[in-house]
């Protein structure tokens, strides 16, 4: 019943729950964090995609920035994060150099994940993603189950560069969007330069299943009000 309380007494019709875990803050002058209290915040804000609708219809022109993403030895990739200036370095780049978003790589120039996204690239009909060093989205983790259930082959590895410039399709993958279709990865144009048929079939699996009452919860707004737990 969580979830739907929130969304319920925001009112809002499209909308994020968002729950943040933090380690808080010791006491003034302290700075051993044995002593912080955790703090637990739960709220539901609008929803917002990361690509407008042109971008969603065209594909986005996705840069490979030199940026490295911060490895996993000092933050842990898989326990979502508020660690963002690599990311935030990366896109600034990639935006000054007329993409629309970017990706970060590895020491070993491999790519890994971009702001808020999975990265998915397929060739002859097989998908890769990025096994390491990224979140393991859900949205992610939904489109791999799809695949799957399709039965079209997916690798979990290392990703190179060349490798994603060199695919037939690319798309990201974020709950701001579902399936996101890349068209265009540094100077290099993917496919046709459309999003491509094997993109726009698991996009649209995707949001068959957000419909699908099977995986979705209906809210009720006619109750204006909820009892203290």
């Amino acid at each position: 019943m969580g979830a739907s309380m929130y969304v319920r007494r925001s009112g809002l019709r499209n909308a994020y729950v968002e729950m943040i875990v933090t380690r808080g803050q010791p006491p003034w002058g302290s700075r051993d964090p044995r002593q912080a209290v955790n703090r637990f915040h739960a709220f539901a804000v609008p929803f917002v995609w990361i690509a407008n609708e042109a971008q969603r219809e065209h594909g986005l022109h996705l840069k490979v920035s030199a940026v490295q993403r911060i490895p996993a030895g000092s933050v842990d990739p898989t326990a979502k994060n508020y660690h963002w200036n690599d990311l935030t370095m990366g896109l600034l780049g990639a935006l000054d150099a007329g993409a629309d978003t970017v990706v970060l790589s590895d020491a070993e120039g491999n790519v890994v994940e971009g702001p808020g996204f999975n990265i998915f690239c397929a060739k002859d009909g097989a998908l890769v993603t990025p096994k390491e060093g990224v979140l393991e989205g859900i949205s992610r983790r939904t489109v791999i189950e799809i695949a799957r259930a399709l039965g079209l082959p997916v690798e979990l590895r290392a990703l190179p560069a060349d490798e994603l410039r060199g695919a037939d399709e690319a798309f990201l993958t974020s709950s701001g969007g579902g399936v996101l279709p890349v068209t265009r990865v540094d100077d290099q144009v993917l496919g046709t330069g459309r999003p491509g048929p094997l993109t726009q079939r698991l996009l649209a699996v995707y949001w068959d299943l957000h419909r699908d009452p099977t995986y979705s919860q209906p809210i009720d707004f006619s109750r204006t009000g909820d009892a203290a737990s």
